[in-house]
């Protein structure tokens, strides 16, 4: 049975006031090229009958018969067969949908959270655009920092199965970026901002000073940056994070103050978080290729996997 405990309720040692606070142990970027498994034609018929409520009779379903049919359940078991024992202590998750998901109709936290070691405290965030990931990182930060979390993983989810004459920006590939918090990071994680507005893609304010600003697609960098490095267009909500993976995975100078920024194309939202990198690199930054695409992954596994008893993972599917 769950065990049931209140949002902030302490977990974990607070950081202490003069402690770096919470950081970025890894951040890993998946994507999804492999074909899924078809939905069965009730699940399918169930599907279509939801979702022409919403929007109205299709006349052409090859938007959602057609492609990869990558799922966010399909997302959230490669990130957990991954990280595996890395997961032993995370007791928050925080999913991140950037649109529904159009190949399952369940939430992909649910399972994740069946999937994962112990009972983690699971909560979702959807269709926040570029904000979902900074507002998961805000909420891990800040539950870490308050002891309300021993360590976090944030699951970033892009899907490219929309309807026709959905509005926003839709991603070229099925995308998820993985990331875990806590408090024995290599690299500290500044308290994430997120801003309205007063249109979409007004100008905000500018940045705070960095190294490295790897900027979103639709924002515009202030000039006299040392470094800018854009996120390609095609990945609305997962570019910045991505692009970051790479960075890091690349190796950026020791020390380096790298300052991650995006505004929304359609929301009036406008979002930054400032990561410091270790003054010495971390040894471990290998990129392992991953079972359903590529993977980039930056720094060491917490705790070392050979030194923590694996608990089995929990496949069950959840009834539908």
């Amino acid at each position: 049975m769950p065990v049931l405990r209140r949002l902030g309720e302490q977990t974990g040692p607070a950081a202490p006031g003069d402690a770096a606070g919470p950081a970025l142990e890894r951040i890993i970027g998946f994507t999804f090229d492999d074909p899924g498994v078809p939905p069965g034609d009730d699940e399918l018929t169930a599907f279509v009958d939801h979702m022409e409520s919403i929007h109205g009779r299709f006349a052409d379903l090859t938007w959602l018969t057609g492609g990869t049919m990558v799922s966010y359940h399909d997302m959230v078991r490669t990130v957990v067969d991954t990280l595996g024992p890395a997961l032993v202590d995370v007791d928050l998750v925080v999913t991140v949908e950037a649109s529904q998901d159009c190949r399952h109709q369940s939430f992909p936290g649910s399972l994740l959270c069946e999937l994962l070691p112990g009972d983690p405290l699971m909560m979702g965030i959807s269709e926040q655009g570029v904000a979902g990931p900074f507002t998961a990182l805000r909420i891990a930060h800040d539950q870490v920092a308050a002891g309300g979390a021993r360590r976090a993983l944030v699951v970033a989810m892009e899907q490219n199965t929309l309807p026709p004459d959905d509005a926003a920006v839709r991603p070229g590939r099925n995308l998820a970026v993985a990331m875990l918090v806590g408090p024995d990071g290599t690299m500290p994680l500044g308290r994430p901002r997120v801003a309205r507005t007063a249109a979409p893609a007004a100008a905000g304010s500018t940045p705070p000073r960095g190294d490295v600003l790897v900027a979103g697609a639709a924002l515009a960098a202030p000039p006299g940056r040392a470094t800018v490095v854009r996120a390609p267009a095609g990945h609305p909500c997962l570019g910045v994070w991505l692009t970051l993976a790479s960075l890091l995975e690349q190796g950026l100078a020791a020390g380096s103050r790298v300052v991650v920024a995006d505004e929304d194309p359609v929301l009036p939202y406008r979002c930054e978080v400032v990561l410091t990198l270790p003054a010495t690199p971390h040894p471990d930054t290998a990129t392992r290729p991953g079972t359903r695409g590529s993977i980039a992954r930056v720094g060491a596994p917490h705790p070392d996997p050979a030194a923590v008893p694996v608990r089995p993972h929990r496949r069950k599917e959840l009834a539908r």
